[in-house]
C-alpha cells in the first residue's frame, strides 16, 4: 500500500497532466475555429437549457466544446490548488467525469454557484474544503436546473439570472449533507452517489415547476458529424493514462490483479489502496474497454457517449475496473438487445453509465452484476421523466434504486448461507 508521502510526491505530476490536457484541448479548439466562432459557441453552450440530452458539440461546435471542457477542468484544478488538496481517487474521478459532462451539460455558468455554495458550507461547518471536493465538482450534476431557470422558462433575464444563481448556491449548500445521507440508502454500491442526490433534487424541482404549470421534458440534440475526431480523443486520453501509469510504476503491473480483486464499493480510493501508477493504468484500460465496446456495437460516438466513456475512465480511480464493469455492461446489453434499439445513443449511454453498479458484480459475482445491469436499463428510462433531464447523472439516480432493492436481499441471502455453513442459529432482535 502506498504511503501519504508517495501520493503527495506524485501530486504535482497529476496536476501537470490535467493542465497539459486542458491546454492541448484549448490549442485544438483554436486550431478548429476562429476566436469569434469559439466565443459564439461558448455563449450558446453556457446559455443553453442543457438538460438531457443536449450535446454541446451540436449546440456550440466541437471547438467551443473542447474549450468548455478545458475551462471546467482548469477551474477545478484551481479549486484543488487553493484548497491544498492532494489528487487521489475521488478527485481523479471528479475531474474526468465533469470533464466528460462538459460535452453535454456542465459549463462554468452552472458550475460556479454550486461550487461557491459548497465552499460556504465548508466554512459554516468548519470542514476543510479539500474534504468536500467531490461534492463540489460532481454536484454540478444538477447544473441544468440552473440553466433551465435562467434561460428555459421564459422569464426576464433581470429576474431569472439572479434566481438561477441563488438556487445554484442553495444547491451547493445542501449537496454535502444530502449526499452523505443518501449514501446509506444504497449502501455504497451505487458509485454515482451524487447522481442519486441530484436526482432527488431534480425530482422535487420538477414537481414544483409542475405546480406552476411548467413542464420540463427531456430533449435530444445529438451531434452526428464528429465521430472520428471523438474516437481519436478517447484513444489519446486512454493511451496517455496507460503510459503515464506505466512510467510512474516503472513498468511494473504485477500487482494489478490485487486491484482487480477489489469490489469497488464506495469509497474504494485506488490511489490510496494501490498507488498512482497502477490507478492511472487501470483508468486507461477501462477507457479503452469502453471504447472497444462502443466500436464493437458500431454505435455512434458523440458528446453524451464521450462523456460516458470519460466517466468510466475517471471512476477507474474510484471503484471501477474491467472485472466489475464487464458483467454489468453485459447485463445492460442483453436488456437493450431485447427491449431497445441497441445502436442508439439512448441505449449505449445507459449501458456505459450503468457501470455505476460495478460494485454489485465486485461483491456478489458475475451473475448478480448482469442482473443489476439488466434491471438498470428498465429503471433508468422510468426515472428520467421524474426530473425531466435536469439531473445529468440520471444513471446514478437509477442505480441508487436498483442497489437499494438488491443489496439488502443479497446480503440477507449471503448471511443465511453463511449461518447454515457454520450451523449458527438465526438471531432475532428483542423488538421482534
Amino acid at each position: 500500500m502506498p504511503t501519504d508521502i508517495d501520493i503527495k510526491k506524485n501530486h504535482p505530476l497529476m496536476m501537470r497532466y490535467f493542465i497539459i490536457l486542458a491546454l492541448v484541448s484549448i490549442a485544438i479548439a483554436f486550431f478548429i475555429n476562429t476566436p469569434a466562432q469559439l466565443w459564439e459557441g461558448l455563449v450558446r453552450i453556457n446559455t443553453d437549457p442543457c438538460h438531457l440530452f443536449s450535446d454541446f458539440v451540436a449546440v456550440g461546435g466541437l471547438g467551443a466544446t473542447l474549450l468548455n471542457v478545458a475551462l471546467v477542468i482548469l477551474f477545478e484544478l484551481a479549486i484543488i490548488h487553493f484548497s491544498k488538496a492532494t489528487i487521489t481517487g475521488p478527485s481523479l474521478a471528479a475531474l474526468l467525469t465533469t470533464g466528460g459532462f462538459a460535452f453535454f451539460g456542465t459549463n462554468l455558468f452552472n458550475t460556479l454557484p454550486i461550487v461557491l455554495g459548497v465552499i460556504v458550507y465548508s466554512r459554516i461547518e468548519k470542514t476543510p474544503l479539500r474534504n468536500l471536493l467531490i461534492q463540489a465538482f460532481m454536484g454540478t450534476a444538477i447544473g441544468p436546473l440552473i440553466n433551465y431557470l435562467a434561460f428555459g422558462i421564459g422569464l426576464e433575464l433581470t429576474f431569472s439570472l439572479p434566481l438561477a444563481l441563488a438556487i445554484g448556491f442553495l444547491i451547493g449548500l445542501i449537496i454535502p449533507p444530502l449526499s452523505s445521507s443518501f449514501l446509506r440508502f444504497h449502501h455504497g454500491y451505487n458509485l454515482y452517489n451524487i447522481g442519486f442526490t441530484a436526482g432527488i433534487i431534480g425530482m422535487i424541482a420538477v414537481a414544483v415547476f409542475r405546480l406552476f404549470g411548467i413542464e420540463v421534458n427531456p430533449v435530444s440534440i445529438i451531434d452526428t458529424a464528429h465521430r472520428p475526431q471523438l474516437v481519436i480523443l478517447i484513444v489519446v486520453i486512454s493511451l496517455s493514462l496507460v503510459i503515464f501509469g506505466l512510467i510512474l510504476n516503472k513498468g511494473n503491473i504485477r500487482d494489478y490483479p490485487k486491484l482487480l480483486s477489489n469490489s469497488g464499493r464506495l469509497l474504494s480510493d485506488f490511489v490510496v489502496l494501490h498507488g498512482n501508477g497502477l490507478t492511472l493504468f487501470n483508468m486507461g484500460v477501462t477507457g479503452f474497454l469502453s471504447l472497444v465496446f462502443v466500436l464493437g456495437l458500431r454505435g455512434p460516438v458523440n458528446g453524451p457517449i464521450v462523456g460516458a466513456m470519460l466517466t468510466i475512465t475517471g471512476f477507474g480511480a474510484l471503484g471501477k475496473h474491467p472485472r466489475n464493469i464487464v458483467p454489468v455492461m453485459l447485463g445492460s446489453l442483453v436488456a437493450c438487445f431485447f427491449h431497445r434499439d441497441l445502436n442508439s445513443t439512448e441505449s449505449i449511454v445507459p449501458i456505459l453509465f450503468g457501470t455505476t453498479l460495478a460494485p454489485m458484480a465486485g461483491r456478489f459475482g458475475f451473475l448478480v452484476g448482469m442482473i443489476a445491469g439488466y434491471l438498470h436499463i428498465g429503471v433508468v428510462g422510468h426515472v428520467l421523466p421524474l426530473h425531466g433531464g435536469l439531473n445529468l447523472y440520471n444513471n446514478g439516480f437509477s442505480g441508487g434504486f436498483v442497489a437499494a432493492v438488491m443489496v439488502p436481499l443479497l446480503e440477507a441471502g449471503k448471511n443465511a448461507i453463511d449461518r447454515r455453513k457454520t450451523n449458527e442459529p438465526t438471531r432475532i432482535s428483542k423488538d421482534q
